[in-house]
């Protein structure tokens, strides 16, 4: 079985290919420029994405695309977080989130997947916290040294400087479509 993936992010693309490969499904990677609507409504985004891909291509295919959730912040930053993170320094989070009981944060993960008879959207929600104070470790982008989402609490920078994923259960939504497009599809 083979399926495209529209992303332009290589990384995402290399682990998504590692995890299907365990599946016997073949994905290919979809490049396709496609003007990404703004909307505070991270589920409308990527269904508007995989509608205009498919729209272009005529072909099965599906995107993948997260949100972050702060509720003791009414959901900010949704799916901003790029630009937050451009924005921000991790001192930046810790201090949104002085005075705050609730620490929580959330990655929501979509998958949208379109073909002729129409879309089925996958979703998972992965917490963690915001930390209290700045990890003091490398990182990519501000978030990395200040978010955890695993049980231990250690920061995204942290979990990566010891080779281990990040986030516990990720491939849960990922499990959760190959089974879907092995049943749909034999």
């Amino acid at each position: 079985m083979k399926v495209l993936y529209t992303t332009g992010n290589s990384k995402k693309f290399e682990n998504a290919k590692y995890f299907f490969a365990k599946h016997d499904i073949e994905i290919e990677q979809l490049l396709v420029d496609i003007n990404e609507i703004q909307s505070d409504d991270a589920l409308s985004v990527t269904i508007d994405k995989a509608l205009k891909a498919y729209e272009l291509e005529k072909k099965s295919l599906f995107v993948n695309d997260a949100t972050w959730i702060i509720p003791a912040l009414r959901g900010f930053p949704g799916p901003f977080m790029k630009y937050i993170n451009k924005w921000f320094d991790p001192i930046d989070f810790v201090h949104l989130m002085q005075g705050k009981n609730d620490r929580r944060i959330i990655l929501r993960d979509y998958i949208v997947f379109i073909d002729c008879k129409g879309h089925k959207v996958f979703k998972h929600d992965y917490e963690g916290i915001i930390l209290d104070t700045v990890a003091p470790f490398d990182y990519n982008y501000p978030t990395d040294v200040v978010i955890s989402l695993s049980k231990d609490k250690k920061s995204i920078a942290e979990k990566n400087k010891e080779g281990s994923f990040f986030i516990e259960g990720e491939n849960k939504i990922w499990e959760e479509f190959a089974q879907w497009l092995m049943l749909e599809k034999l």
